[in-house]
């Protein structure tokens, strides 16, 4: 299991899924995050950018969620991670690695992902975020 530096101004990057979930099945994500002491969140521009892809693609429900997922997340800080050359995925794994940023995802395969790279993720369980780490007590979830 990842641990987080005992830092917690380390900045939270949300990825597009956790976004498009926020917006399916409604959640404060900043409250659940702040409850942890996760005062930093912001959201890629590249997420940003894929959110508004999205929004034009698809069924209408779907656009509808990435259209309000958009919404949700102007409304924390944005950030560029500046590797344009990769996946939006790719390029979350390497600003965690590079800059110490703790994503949270919905996304299994970037969990797993950063997982194996021994980097901090905050991931969705029965609707809550949780952080994986061994720093917090069962009593913080």
């Amino acid at each position: 299991m990842a641990s987080f530096s005992k830092d917690l101004t380390t900045t939270v990057l949300l990825d597009t899924n956790v976004l498009i979930y926020s917006a399916k099945k409604p959640f404060d994500i900043a409250h659940q995050l702040r409850r942890f002491g996760f005062t930093n969140i912001s959201v890629p521009n590249e997420v940003l950018a894929e959110l508004r892809w999205l929004s034009s693609k698809g069924g209408s429900k779907s656009k509808r969620f990435a259209t309000l997922a958009t919404q949700i997340a102007l409304g924390f800080g944005t950030i560029a991670l500046g590797y344009s050359t990769r996946s939006v995925d790719d390029q979350l794994l390497m600003a965690a690695k590079e800059k110490g940023y703790i994503v949270a995802t919905t996304d299994s395969a970037l969990r797993r992902q950063l997982r194996d790279e021994g980097l901090s993720v905050i991931y969705l369980k029965r609707g809550r975020l949780i952080p994986e780490t061994d720093l917090l007590t069962k009593s913080d979830y």
